[in-house]
């Protein structure tokens, strides 16, 4: 089967997605009223608290890092 031109091949994505949104947020769905939420919660807290633990805190992070970096780029331009 040979390459589809662009139109089609856009035309035949939103078709598949028109098809199997509906499908896809029916199982989203059905599993959101089937998670166990206490469970859940219990899991991410002994997983935060274990980075907290693991990871201290640094000094800067990588969005302080960046506007640092990209501040040379507006004095340049």
């Amino acid at each position: 089967m040979g390459q589809l031109p662009d139109r089609e091949r856009l035309q035949a994505y939103l078709l598949r997605w028109k098809k199997l949104g509906p499908i896809l947020e029916e199982i989203r769905d059905r599993e959101t009223r089937q998670a166990d939420t206490a469970a859940s919660i219990r899991a991410m807290d002994q997983a935060f608290r274990m980075a907290l633990r693991d990871l201290p805190p640094r000094d800067t992070s990588g969005l302080v890092e960046w506007h640092r970096r990209t501040a040379g780029w507006r004095q340049r331009g």
